[in-house]
């Protein structure tokens, strides 16, 4: 089983992640609840403040914006608030 993570340390990893263009694993839930699962995307930018992190696919090219609170799993990892 793989460690969990807290938020904070989430965050702080997709800044590294952002910085370094390492792609990342992630699933969150939508506005409407349903799930959103990132396969390999690439974290672009982020604001602590606002909470949330933009992500690019490596593939189409398309932009997607998650609110931090909504991110439970990070490359395997349960996230916890």
């Amino acid at each position: 089983m793989n460690t969990a993570l807290y938020l904070k340390d989430v965050q702080l990893f997709l800044d590294h992640a952002k910085q370094t263009r390492e792609p990342v694993t992630l699933t969150a839930l939508k506005a409407d609840g349903t799930l959103l699962q990132l396969d390999g995307w690439i974290c672009i930018s982020g604001w602590w403040t606002k909470g949330y992190h933009d992500f690019r696919s490596p593939v189409s090219g398309q932009i997607r914006k998650v609110r931090d609170v909504l991110i439970f799993n990070v490359n395997g990892h349960p996230v916890y608030i």
